[in-house]
């Protein structure tokens, strides 16, 4: 047995030396590098290098569906995003075997399902990508089964802090609204103001200011003058009943500001005492050769942060001007998920070192029969090599990502515009413009814009 598992040992750690030790976070450097530069085909011409990998093959497709959305193609993005939906849902159970290899040699072994927060937004970029496509039906589907998955989280990642999302639950209620779906829409702001103060305690992220004018203002249209006035009270805006158009003619822009955090590895080797020396009633050790310290790795994955100078986005159409604002800060989410999963994948990480130490004693007490000491020393410092490179840390995720998503809506006459976005970083300097022309406002529609802003990113991995 202690045989087997140490080839087992050796043969990932040869894959891992070829691979020269990288982890799946290295390997998106050039994809990261042409996204910076706006090359979408080169970058897309990189995913496709991972197409084959059967543990990362949701990684694949959801990188994919984002890049392909940052190139305007929504239609194939939605194509590769429902694939990905199906994956997720079909790994969301893993299967002993990956489980079990996963506790022998590293998290990374096992098919990625995605992360909590993760399987929520992929159904939220679909939404997008339909509402751009002009699709509401297929849009307020998506919406629909955010709540499904949210509740499933609830229920099965308890330790989650990611039961609501609130953007999901705000995008929802501008879908019903659209509608004409009143009474819907009104629960779907209730719900994104109790996510929202969700997201204050836990993610530090202020209520977002047209959700509250939204309540205010379908509250007052629904006839519920209470709680239209506990909203004003409680935000400290005082808003008169206006009569506008049941559904009025309305851009949405929606700005993907960065990219999410990347996972790196952070490594702690140590070397163990050595198992006693036996000696027998005759004075002769039970081996001729000196045992070795047992060598254990602990490898634990951490985020950081991708920098970013732009704050928000400035949107001025025919006259009018507005500013956007903070819907979802996928960074602080993203970094709060790790850290409520760190514990068990601590514990894992130490489960391993503890069974790999076993191992390494196991190979040194079935060689201490061995009259060829040399043959004994290989074996045993080859097997403490292979189990220290085995361990590594999961560094997956939807790296294609956000760092954060903030939305600007302005009410429009019908008609076809030019509509300029200038990005700002501090102190309100402008970063970039670009102007969209022609942009066609229908009439009692919302027209969805949707920019993708990615920075002149260094690749620099630091050292912990």
């Amino acid at each position: 047995m202690a045989c087997r598992l140490a080839r087992l040992f050796v043969s990932f750690a040869l894959v891992g030396t070829l691979a020269g030790c990288a982890t799946y976070s290295d390997s998106f450097d050039n994809i990261q590098r042409d996204l910076s530069a706006r090359q979408h085909d080169a970058a897309l011409q990189e995913i496709e290098k991972q197409a084959g990998s059967k543990t990362d093959h949701v990684l694949y497709l959801l990188n994919k569906g984002m890049v392909l959305r940052m190139k305007g193609d929504f239609v194939d993005s939605n194509q590769s995003l429902e694939s990905a939906k199906e994956e997720m849902d079909s790994l969301y159970a893993a299967s002993i075997s990956e489980n079990a290899l996963s506790f022998l040699i590293n998290d990374a072994t096992v098919s990625y399902a995605g992360d909590d927060y993760e399987q929520v937004l992929v159904h939220l970029y679909m939404a997008l990508n339909y509402l751009e496509l002009g699709n509401q039906t297929d849009a307020r589907v998506e919406a629909l089964q955010v709540d499904i998955k949210l509740r499933e989280i609830g229920e099965n990642i308890p330790d989650s802090k990611f039961t609501e999302d609130a953007f999901s639950r705000y995008l929802t209620g501008l879908i019903y609204e659209e509608s004409g779906e009143w009474s819907d829409a009104m629960i779907a702001y209730r719900k994104a103001y109790e996510a929202y103060k969700k997201y204050q305690v836990n993610f530090g992220m202020a209520i977002p200011d047209m959700l509250k004018h939204d309540l205010i203002r379908l509250a007052q249209r629904q006839g519920l003058k209470n709680e239209a006035a506990q909203y004003m009270k409680e935000f400290g805006i005082e808003i008169l009943q206006e009569k506008k158009p049941e559904q009025e003619s309305e851009l949405v822009y929606i700005l993907n500001n960065g990219l999410a955090p990347i996972k790196r590895e952070h490594v702690v080797s140590m070397w163990a005492p050595p198992p006693v020396v036996v000696v027998s009633k005759s004075g002769k050790k039970s081996s001729n050769v000196t045992p070795m310290p047992v060598l254990v790795n602990i490898a634990l994955p951490y985020y950081e942060s991708r920098p970013n100078i732009v704050l928000n986005a400035r949107i001025s159409v025919f006259g009018k001007q507005t500013d956007s604002q903070l819907m979802e800060d996928v960074d602080a989410i993203a970094r709060a998920s790790l850290d409520a999963r760190m514990p068990a994948i601590t514990a894992r990480s130490i489960a391993r070192a503890v069974a790999k130490g076993a191992i390494q004693k196991s190979v040194d007490n079935a060689g201490s029969g061995n009259n060829d000491v040399g043959a004994q020393l290989i074996s045993s410092l080859v097997v403490r090599v292979a189990a220290a490179a085995t361990e590594r840390a999961d560094t997956r995720s939807w790296l294609t990502l956000p760092s954060n998503i903030q939305m600007a809506r302005l009410p429009l006459s019908p008609g076809s515009y030019d509509i300029k976005v200038e990005l700002l970083g501090a102190d309100g300097q402008t970063v970039a413009t670009r102007v969209y022309p022609g942009v066609e406002i229908t009439k009692a529609h919302k027209t969805y814009l949707s920019q993708h802003w990615i920075p002149d990113y260094q690749i620099t991995r630091r050292k912990r």
